[in-house]
């Protein structure tokens, strides 16, 4: 009996041990650029989701034949993100408001409202005019020349969402807040 136990092959303590440091040393170092890695991925997926809300707003601009305006709110960046806001609406003025005020009132028709994910903050939004709107007329360009941009911010990460004064719009990133690729 003590023979056919001495047969058996498995682990040895030594070789255990050996596989349980390396796993935690794995763990200890690469956690931390993992959750680093997803957090940049969370900013930049917004970043990209309110670039492709610029063009949808322009596209159903042009197809309805109407106004239809972005309008920011932008909150103190706080780590764990969650602040700031954005909605998107038919600025026409059904139900008794003003079109091209750029503020949503009577009963213009919402076309999305976004509130910022974990990890990222909408931390600013300035176009011409002082505003934290702008918008597109049927012809898909700035209603008013409005342009500027808003900014998306971790805290490794800031994209700046612009648009132009002829209607384009683009991505830049910064490590810094200040220097924009």
């Amino acid at each position: 009996m003590i023979q056919s136990l001495k047969n058996k092959n498995g682990f040895t303590l030594i070789e255990l041990l050996v596989v349980i440091f390396i796993i935690a040393f794995m763990a200890t170092f690469g956690l931390p650029t993992l959750l680093e890695a997803i957090d940049n991925q969370k900013v930049k997926g917004a970043a990209r989701d309110l670039f492709s809300i610029f063009q949808r707003a322009k596209f159903e601009a042009i197809s309805r034949n109407s106004n239809v305006v972005i309008s920011a709110t932008p909150a103190a960046f706080t780590p764990g993100g969650m602040v700031g806001s954005y909605q998107v609406f038919v600025d026409d003025g059904a139900g008794g408001g003003t079109s091209t005020d750029f503020i949503r009132n009577g009963t213009e028709e919402i076309l999305t409202t976004v509130s910022m994910p974990r990890k990222v903050s909408l931390i600013s939004a300035s176009f011409s005019g002082g505003t934290q709107s702008a918008g597109f007329y049927s012809r898909g360009l700035p209603i008013n020349n409005r342009f500027g941009s808003i900014q998306l911010r971790n805290s490794i990460r800031w994209y700046k969402i612009s648009l132009s004064f002829a209607g384009n719009v683009n991505i830049q990133i910064s490590n810094d807040g200040a220097s924009w690729l």
